[in-house]
């Protein structure tokens, strides 16, 4: 590339970061039907020939703004958990990390796009491909919380995105129920009962059911089906639970062990 053309590309690629962000911040302003290309380009100070050259349809620039958005969280969320992972943070922190992170700007402009999506097929189609990318990063994140051997990729996957729906349902309120200790009750809660799901009791009850129990490498039936036939059959609930339990003594990280026996 000559020297002519690396400043050219900077600005091109300038241009096109103020708009993705510009679209984000009107979304986040107007809502998504108010959010025209007019005022995104006014917002981000660019000609209308301009917008159209990097984004020839509306729907293009609203999958990149949504593709910055979730990229950017994605990019929060990991060096927080990076910091959970090393002991640096306690858990409990990272639930306040979150809160404001999926009731706030982050999740109101996901959820017009949400919202949108439900009855325009287009946008839905366009949108789901991010969706999935961002979800799949999040699981990802999750399964470091703890070792295999203290809780498996699905169960870590799948405490710490009910953690996330919980949040995000909460988030769904704040705009009819403006009442902030309501919401800071429901997050002092999840705090308490969070670190026994990762590494304690409730944990072990929460996946002992026959959908994800698993004894010497056999995988429990689906719902529904009996159990006579398995290894399950002759093994106590109490017994799977306590032998769990001793796998991960000496697995799970420190800061959430002590997480599970302290006061929020």
């Amino acid at each position: 590339m000559t020297q002519t053309g690396r400043p050219q590309q900077a600005r091109s690629l300038a241009t096109r970061e103020r708009l993705v962000r510009a679209t984000i911040d009107e979304i986040h302003a107007v809502g998504y039907h108010a959010a025209t290309t007019h005022r995104i380009a006014e917002r981000a100070q660019v000609s209308r020939g301009a917008l159209l050259h990097h984004f020839p349809s509306r729907s293009d620039l609203v999958r990149a703004a949504l593709e910055t958005l979730l990229d950017d969280g994605t990019a929060e969320i990991r060096a927080v958990s990076q910091d959970v992972r090393t002991g640096a943070l306690p858990l409990a922190d990272f639930v306040d990390f979150l809160w404001p992170l999926f009731s706030g700007r982050f999740f109101q402009v996901s959820m017009e796009l949400i919202t949108e999506s439900r009855t325009d097929a287009a946008l839905r189609e366009s949108l789901i491909p991010v969706v999935q990318r961002f979800h799949a990063a999040l699981d990802a994140i999750w399964v470091e919380f703890c070792d295999a051997e203290a809780r498996p990729p699905r169960e870590a996957r799948i405490i710490l995105n009910l953690t996330v729906n919980l949040l995000r349902g909460m988030g769904v309120q704040t705009v009819l129920r403006p009442d902030p200790e309501y919401f800071r009750d429901l997050i002092e809660a999840w705090k308490a009962v969070l670190p026994q799901l990762i590494s304690g009791p409730a944990g072990d009850a929460a996946f002992a059911g026959p959908r994800f129990s698993r004894e010497g490498g056999v995988a429990a039936p689906e719902l529904g089906t009996s159990l006579a036939n398995t290894p399950l059959a002759n093994t106590s609930l109490a017994d799977r639970a306590t032998t769990r339990l001793a796998k991960r003594a000496d697995t799970c990280p420190t800061n959430r062990s002590a997480l599970v026996t302290s006061k929020p």
